[in-house]
């Protein structure tokens, strides 16, 4: 009976051992593979990065300061990481904005092509990668991008039109999580204008603190406070809702005055003027459409509505929009086209850079009452903001990822 119990316990102590070896290795092994990917995706440029491995699944968090856009740096990650791993199948690569979430990139490789998926179901991927250390932090990094200011008017009788060229180089950090701290001057380099105009005078553009509060599967809140360009001081914030998949719901407010320079000096109104707006913004992934319609209070008081309708060429958006306010209309058309290089990478910790995209808006009608009135206007807090840049659209996503990683888009 000793002998038997002898051998029992040998047994077990073998099987053990041979067990915690195994483990060891496969530890090391997906350590190895951890390592090897978080390589790949910092020589790509891509910052707070955080990964798990597991047989053929990566799951992913990272930031794209490299790459153009939304969906390039997504593909890119897929495609860099599949190169030195090629075993992994399945990718959920979980995209911040601010180091806050925004939309999950599912993709599974088949024997020669990808199924690719986008929408917000972030959560398992958040409780996986919750404990994992961020590498490659983006925190206190600094960009200086150079942004060019055209402005024309062609409603002159003497001569073809009014302009400005200006320059307003953005200074832009990110401190903590959500947070952006940007200073923004706006230089004049060449101009015609009528006496008084306050484009004569550098003038502080988006120069601000603003807050990603919260973002997830159903809700985003943001909230800036400070200068804002359109000649603006004050506070604003933007509560949307995820609808569905394609439709956000939105309502925006804030409260501010008028803040310029003028022959006599500074300008700084009180801040009595409140906009509110109810908004609705929809995305049609056949025509690649981007209908929005926006109703409420404009910051000068006058009532009334916004259609946009834009038209995402991959990398551009092209729109024309039409407002009625205050009994009065306009009309017009705008543009976000790309500008900078596709990849501009962050190899120091500062860096100066071109925009991603240059964007304009054009207003085709501009009646006496409606142009003496303000009516009609609005303004932005951040240098890039566009219908290009940070448009998280899971759709819109989902088409491009799929054709970059198929071979139909570069």
């Amino acid at each position: 009976m000793n002998t038997f119990r002898q051998k029992t316990k040998t047994w077990r102590l073998l099987a053990f051992t041979v067990a915690a070896v195994l483990t060891q290795t496969i530890s090391a092994q997906q350590d190895t593979r951890e390592a090897l990917a978080l390589q790949k995706l910092k020589e790509q440029g891509f910052e707070d990065l955080r990964l798990v491995i597991k047989a053929d699944t990566m799951v992913a968090s990272l930031e794209d300061h490299a790459y153009r856009g939304t969906f390039r740096g997504a593909a890119k990650a897929i495609q860099s990481v599949n190169e030195v791993l090629p075993e992994i199948l399945h990718f959920e690569i979980l995209l911040t904005d601010y180091k806050m979430p925004q939309v999950v990139v599912h993709a599974l490789k088949r024997e020669s092509s990808w199924d690719i998926a986008v929408d917000r179901e972030m959560e398992y991927a958040t409780s996986v990668l919750e404990h994992k250390k961020n590498v490659a932090s983006s925190t206190g990094k600094i960009d200086i991008t150079v942004v060019p200011m055209v402005s024309l008017v062609n409603n002159k009788l003497d001569h073809l039109f009014d302009y400005a060229i200006r320059i307003a180089p953005a200074i832009a950090i990110t401190p903590w999580r959500g947070g952006r701290i940007t200073l923004q001057p706006i230089i004049p380099i060449s101009y015609r204008l009528e006496k008084g105009d306050t484009k004569h005078y550098i003038q502080m553009g988006c120069t601000n603190i603003s807050q990603q509060l919260l973002s997830n599967k159903r809700w985003k809140l943001t909230a800036a406070a400070g200068f804002f360009h359109m000649e603006r001081m004050g506070v604003q914030a933007n509560l949307t809702l995820h609808a569905t998949k394609m439709l956000d719901i939105a309502l925006e407010a804030g409260q501010t005055g008028e803040t310029y320079v003028h022959k006599g000096g500074i300008h700084l109104g009180k801040w009595k003027q409140t906009n509110i707006m109810a908004k609705a913004d929809y995305y049609e992934p056949h025509t690649k459409l981007q209908i929005e319609l926006q109703g409420g209070r404009f910051p000068y008081g006058d009532y009334g509505g916004r259609l946009d309708v834009t038209r995402h060429f991959s990398e551009y958006a092209i729109g024309v929009y039409g407002i009625l306010t205050g009994g009065e209309h306009n009309a017009g058309f705008h543009f976000a086209i790309p500008f900078g290089a596709k990849r501009q990478r962050r190899q120091t910790f500062i860096r100066l850079r071109l925009p991603e995209y240059y964007a304009m808006e054009y207003s085709m009608n501009s009646f006496f009452k409606y142009t003496q009135e303000n009516m009609g206007l609005d303004y932005m807090t951040q240098p890039d903001q566009n219908r290009a840049a940070h448009y998280w659209e899971p759709s819109f996503i989902e088409e491009y990822v799929s054709r970059i990683l198929n071979g139909s888009f570069k």
